[in-house]
């Protein structure tokens, strides 16, 4: 067999790193593959979900790198964790993990260490917190959630192991975590961050930021009407930075005139949409200010509509990307204009969400006629329009480019199947779709539905007219994520 230089097996490893059983498989090669691929695979462990069994496995492993200091101290409060014979481990794993998520060890070590008594399963965590953090380890990633059972405070937020990080996730009352990271943690460049209603003190947080010198993406929620300004202010200061910007409320000053290098705004607020006590309704003179001509990727509320139109007007063509919610039935002329305003503006459009009713059909058969690259289109069921209609203008009226969908159906308002099946039948010369449907609040008693829809999407996935079809979105399709509302506040940054 040829053998291959070390960095080009550890490239091939790393190219493989979403492909869990291939990358098992190089384990198996010879020792040169193992060498190369182990460090991939326990780069973040926990990104997939464990079975019993193999979480039981990765506690096991991860107590074998207990030192024998360590494991002195637990034997001295008679505490033995090991029922079977010692053997040490061919790597030390935990200096290849580089993406710290603390919930996900809190979960591991809690369930592990369930039948314990509190006070010896605490004194066990934080032996086994100091595997991970001390001068040996070196992390990019770092999760603290909002509920944690370690005895965060003793940990030396200053270690050097931080010094390196590029992505965190975190909540502005962990104040000691905060201020130590600031000191230490200068070149992250994407941060989730949630600021709660009842802490008053966000100087933590605002020293945090204003310690990095890259900051290019950030995903604020708050709950804290008073610390809105201070953080738009804030914002305004990275500026030059940031090119992702997420928030849950609608500006209370003129950050985004501001923010010139924007690339992707998302006020779109999958929870709900909250305007500040503070709020005040954006008047034309000010938003004359307001210009991100970098802007690429938008998601909002409909309810911010006049300074929607603003930014996609001065967008300089260079958006691809509109994903828009609405709460209210009463959106009638905002829907015209809106729709208007895209196709006017906007001959790049690539991927839309968009609310349709039926008295806005015919500027949503425009918007389809004037977007010669549009490839995706998500389509919200909402009382006020005729499926009917909306897929015979879909046939139509689609640019030759257009082939990937999603569907959204609630429990009560479903998609009638002859329409369907019309639908697809009368998409049989054009390229092969790549199809997703989501069923909203859908219960047991109607899985006899979605076998069915399960049924008539195979038979034309047979005929060739769907190439690729997903069920409530389980898959992941390339470059078809980006309107997924699944709220990614409690998920790790580097997930």
């Amino acid at each position: 067999m040829l053998k291959l230089n070390k960095d080009v097996l550890f490239l091939i490893a790393e190219n493989l790193q979403d492909d869990m059983t291939s990358l098992c498989s190089c384990l198996l090669v010879n020792k040169s593959w193992c060498e190369a691929t182990v460090p991939i695979l326990w780069k973040i462990p926990g990104r997939m979900i464990l079975t019993k069994k193999a979480e039981d496995k990765l506690f096991n492993v991860i107590l074998l790198h207990l030192s024998k200091d360590s494991k002195d101290i637990l034997k001295k409060q008679g505490i033995d964790l090991y029922t079977e014979t010692y053997r040490p481990t061919s790597f030390n794993y935990i200096n290849f993990w580089r993406h710290l998520d603390l919930q996900f060890l809190e979960e591991t070590f809690s369930r592990n260490l369930k039948i314990l008594e509190v006070s010896t399963s605490s004194m066990i965590k934080n032996e086994l917190l100091n595997l991970f953090i001390n001068k040996h380890t070196k992390f990019i990633s770092l999760l603290i959630p909002e509920n944690i059972n370690y005895d965060i405070y003793r940990i030396s937020w200053n270690e050097q192991c931080f010094s390196d990080l590029k992505n965190l996730c975190c909540y502005e009352f962990h104040q000691n975590s905060l201020e130590g990271l600031a000191t230490i943690s200068k070149s992250i460049k994407r941060l989730f961050c949630c600021i709660s209603r009842d802490n008053n003190d966000i100087s933590r947080i605002v020293k945090l930021i204003e310690a990095q010198k890259n900051l290019n993406e950030i995903h604020m929620f708050c709950n804290n009407d008073e610390a809105l300004k201070t953080i738009e202010e804030l914002l305004i200061k990275k500026a030059d930075t940031i090119q992702h910007l997420r928030l849950d409320w609608e500006p209370v000053t003129k950050v985004l005139s501001h923010l010139v290098n924007l690339k992707i705004l998302d006020m779109e607020t999958p929870f709900f949409f909250r305007r500040s006590k503070n709020y005040e309704k954006p008047n034309l003179n000010q938003l004359e200010e307001t210009s991100l001509p970098a802007l690429k990727i938008l998601k909002a509320n409909l309810s911010s509509h006049i300074i929607l139109i603003r930014l996609i007007e001065t967008s300089n063509v260079q958006l691809t990307t509109i994903s828009i919610r609405h709460d209210s039935l009463e959106v009638i002329d905002e829907i015209r204009k809106l729709t208007q305003t895209i196709y006017q503006n906007c001959p790049n459009l690539r991927y839309i969400k968009l609310p349709i009713k039926d008295y806005a059909l015919t500027e949503f058969e425009r918007l389809l006629t004037n977007s010669q690259y549009l490839d995706g289109f998500v389509i919200d069921y909402e009382i006020g329009f005729d499926y009917k209609d909306v897929f015979e203008i879909l046939t139509r009226s689609s640019p030759l480019s257009l082939y990937k969908f999603k569907f959204i159906f609630t429990e009560k308002f479903r998609l009638n199947f002859k329409l369907l099946e019309s639908f697809l039948i009368n998409w049989n010369d054009r390229q092969p779709m790549l199809l997703q449907i989501s069923l909203v609040n859908f219960i047991d008693k109607h899985q006899w539905y979605m076998k069915r829809l399960k049924s008539l999407i195979k038979k034309y996935e047979t005929k060739g007219i769907i190439k690729k079809f997903d069920l409530n979105w389980c898959r992941k399709f390339e470059e078809f994520e980006w309107v997924q509302d699944v709220s990614q506040l409690y998920s790790s940054p580097y997930i």
